[in-house]
């Protein structure tokens, strides 16, 4: 849905040739993006809280009794990350955020299964490694490709499907020379010196001191998220970025 990203290629003055290029966004263009980040925010919401809903019931069942720091370290995250997708619920200001909501509730319960089995003295269950394009896609595809024994030159695609984690939709469209079925962001765009326009990019595209989901893949890497978001750095916002023509 969001491989074509033609609301920048009209602030770029391409697209519709009969146009001026620095009008940027119409008044129906706009209204569309709006639109469109609208109905996704509704459906990611409820998404979202549901998420969050089940990570709260397994949490509030726990009967653990925790033995060793692993377990407990576990378990401490466990919590941290559910509080934090909480907040994210009741704050979120754009998709990405709730995004983290749904990915950080997961993984909150992930993270108390590994609590429970080290608790038990068992080797606890590996995390899930989602899609870096769509967080929301689950578990990315491991790269295609021959043996060990014998393997075979890549050419450009497929290095660039084997960049970063992909679920197996996403790996396919790269693999095909199309762009993957990324999460958007919706970002502030200066057309000229008195006009901004609300555009929809991929949510990793945002520079990272505006948001502290672009490096973490919307919390599915690294264990920084929870503590991030309890901090309050999740409410960076974004400052308008001109469009170079």
């Amino acid at each position: 849905m969001f491989g074509r990203w033609w609301f920048l290629d009209l602030l770029r003055g391409g697209g519709d040739e009969h146009r001026p290029a620095k009008r940027g966004l119409t008044k129906e263009q706009q209204e569309l993006v709006l639109g469109e980040w609208a109905v996704l925010r509704e459906r990611l919401y409820g998404f979202a809280a549901a998420r969050v809903a089940d990570a709260g019931e397994v949490l509030a069942g726990a009967e653990l009794r925790l033995t060793g720091d692993s377990a407990q370290r576990d378990y401490g995250w466990a919590l941290e990350a559910y509080d934090a997708a909480g907040k994210l619920l009741d704050e979120a200001a754009d998709l990405p955020d709730l995004a983290a909501a749904a990915v950080l509730a997961e993984r909150a319960v992930e993270r108390f299964a590994a609590a429970d089995a080290r608790s038990r003295g068992r080797r606890a269950p590996k995390g899930v490694t989602r899609c870096f394009y769509n967080p929301l896609h689950g578990a990315s595809a491991p790269p295609g490709g021959a043996s060990r024994r014998s393997p075979r030159r890549t050419g450009p695609r497929e290095a660039a499907a084997s960049r970063r984690p992909a679920c197996e939709d996403c790996r396919r469209a790269i693999l095909a020379g199309q762009s993957p079925d990324v999460l958007p962001a919706l970002v502030p765009v200066k057309t000229s010196r008195r006009h901004t326009a609300q555009v929809l990019v991929p949510y990793y595209a945002v520079p990272q001191q505006w948001s502290i989901w672009s490096a973490t893949g919307c919390g599915a890497y690294g264990d920084e998220s929870p503590g991030l978001v309890m901090r309050g750095d999740h409410r960076r916002r974004v400052a308008p970025v001109a469009v170079k023509r």
